[in-house]
């Protein structure tokens, strides 16, 4: 029996209370938590520990924050499906990996097939919109090798290290997603 959330080298998997001890150890990193969306405010382990609680508590059914790790269990980062609208299809991923030696190997991009493929092929959902900031090349080339394409820009919406930064807007259809991925849409196993 194969996981769905499981792929060849990582798996998705719920939040644990020892989680807000990697994410405090994300936060050390300051270029990390830029990519990420902000330096913040040092914060302690009670604090981060409370933020994870309210992540796996959401207000919309299909926000989620899950957690990335290696098929030998060592946590690499975390995902988070947001933003999540059923009426209309669309939904939002954040991706993170916390370590910086895990960039590189693909990890992130499997992380991300994960979602897409559970999001559109079992949630019914049929776009995926994504921001990322213009100085940020390493996310932006995992999501145009992911089949996303860029839709738009927001100028100067993001003030970081003394400078504002455009936000590029990034979207990616199922059936972008499908041609992009035909083996996602293999037949189901007798």
């Amino acid at each position: 029996m194969r996981n769905y959330f499981e792929g060849a080298s990582i798996r998705l998997r719920a939040l644990k209370p020892g989680d807000a001890e990697i994410v405090a150890r994300h936060l050390q990193d300051s270029e990390i938590s830029r990519r990420d969306s902000y330096i913040d405010w040092p914060q302690s382990l009670a604090e981060i520990g409370k933020q994870l609680e309210k992540q796996d508590q959401p207000g919309r059914k299909d926000d989620k924050a899950l957690m990335i790790e290696t098929l030998d269990g060592v946590l690499l980062g975390g995902v988070n499906i947001q933003l999540t609208d059923p009426h209309n299809g669309t939904f939002s991923i954040g991706i993170g990996l916390g370590d910086r030696s895990a960039w590189g190997k693909g990890y992130a991009k499997e992380a991300m097939q994960i979602i897409l493929r559970y999001m559109f092929h079992e949630r019914r959902y049929q776009k995926c919109n994504i921001g990322v900031y213009a100085f940020n090349q390493r996310a932006l080339g995992l999501y145009r090798r992911l089949g996303f394409v860029e839709e738009g820009r927001l100028r100067r919406v993001y003030f970081t290290n003394g400078e504002y930064h455009d936000e590029i807007l990034l979207g990616l259809t199922r059936e972008e997603f499908d041609q992009h991925y035909p083996q996602y849409r293999a037949p189901l196993e007798e």
